[in-house]
């Protein structure tokens, strides 16, 4: 991983939008030599996580120095799990005495960041958490208290999505010891809230996609599926409310899933087989999006059926039933009562 090693040196050496554009560039190409290496997927995610964090630390350096602000990552970047084409979620914590005057300013110089970002080639978030929509650019104080308003009532003003915004939350490069801050409220107000567990857990069992049927592929013809919502949004969420309700501030997937297993919120046979899940389901996004993303083309998880190989198409399905087995497990466990903080 050397070449990818060498663009974070040039990434985190820019000094303008050239200079980091040039580093994104040199990232894109090791990432190319690492494909061709047959470099795991889990740790090209890894790598490509960092490329994308040490860019928005540098991007703010470039856009807005010296500013009474520290900026997260959320997502799957703050994860280390980004895949070709991920985009980039940011949010902003202001210090306390910042007035609203120099925050209506400090909102135009977040826009700044992204724009900045955009001309490298990293779109910021497409659902629009951004450090510069005031939803996500508050003083410490309203973080606090939007942290206990989310977890009291999380059916209110989105509060399910914003803890688990937050549950992700990772200080950009160079945040040192405010790194954890965000990460760290969260998971506290959400182990005193048994509303906020069950509503989560409600959350990350409920199907929002799944795979067409056989029957159903044959007699309309439907066989796109998006994979990422049919098998690894489940995944991601059930693995972040194991670890949040294990009382742990851990972010990986993996190593939520792991927490949670030794803390007997998941079944340990459980957390097995959705680990073998995750890492396969990575490994095909990979595969999926990285030739449509180097070529510079639209990039997404959605996919058609009948143009995978039937080899795949079986183990995504195989894939697919085991994360749905166990989310109506839990979901099961949750309505009668046998599952510990719900």
């Amino acid at each position: 991983m050397s070449g990818i090693a060498a663009s974070l040196r040039d990434i985190d050496a820019a000094s303008d939008r050239p200079g980091l554009l040039a580093g994104v560039d040199t990232a894109l190409d090791a990432v190319r030599a690492e494909l061709s290496a047959h470099t795991p997927a889990m740790t090209l995610a890894g790598a490509w996580s960092e490329v994308l964090a040490h860019s928005v630390a540098t991007a703010i350096r470039v856009a807005a120095p010296d500013q009474p602000w520290t900026w997260y990552l959320s997502g799957s970047v703050a994860r280390g799990e980004a895949a070709p084409g991920s985009d980039v979620e940011t949010m902003v914590v202001l210090r306390d005495d910042v007035d609203e005057a120099t925050k209506a300013v400090l909102l135009t110089r977040a826009a700044e960041v992204h724009a900045v970002l955009e001309h490298c080639g990293i779109r910021g978030d497409a659902n629009g958490v951004l450090a510069g929509r005031p939803r996500f650019c508050r003083r410490m104080r309203s973080w606090a208290e939007g942290v206990q308003q989310w977890t009291t009532d999380p059916g209110a003003d989105r509060g399910v999505v914003m803890t688990g915004l937050l549950a992700d939350a990772v200080g950009v490069p160079g945040s040192g010891a405010a790194a954890a801050a965000l990460r760290t409220m969260n998971a506290e107000a959400f182990g005193q809230s048994p509303q906020a567990r069950r509503s989560m857990l409600q959350d990350a069992t409920h199907r929002r996609a799944a795979f067409p049927s056989r029957l159903r592929m044959f007699t309309n013809g439907s066989d796109t599926v998006d994979v990422k919502r049919a098998a690894i949004d489940p995944v991601i969420k059930i693995a972040r409310w194991g670890a949040l309700s294990a009382g742990s501030i851990e972010v990986s997937t993996l190593g939520r899933l792991d927490a949670a297993a030794a803390a007997n919120t998941l079944d340990a046979e459980d957390v097995s087989s959705l680990r073998e899940c995750f890492e396969w389901l990575l490994r095909y996004r990979w595969r999926h999006r990285v030739g449509p993303w180097l070529r510079q083309e639209r990039v997404d998880d959605a996919v058609s059926l009948s143009d995978v190989a039937p080899q795949e198409r079986a183990m995504l399905r195989s894939v697919a039933r085991e994360v749905a087995g166990i989310s109506r497990k839990l979901t099961y466990l949750a309505s009668t009562a046998s599952l510990g903080g719900t």
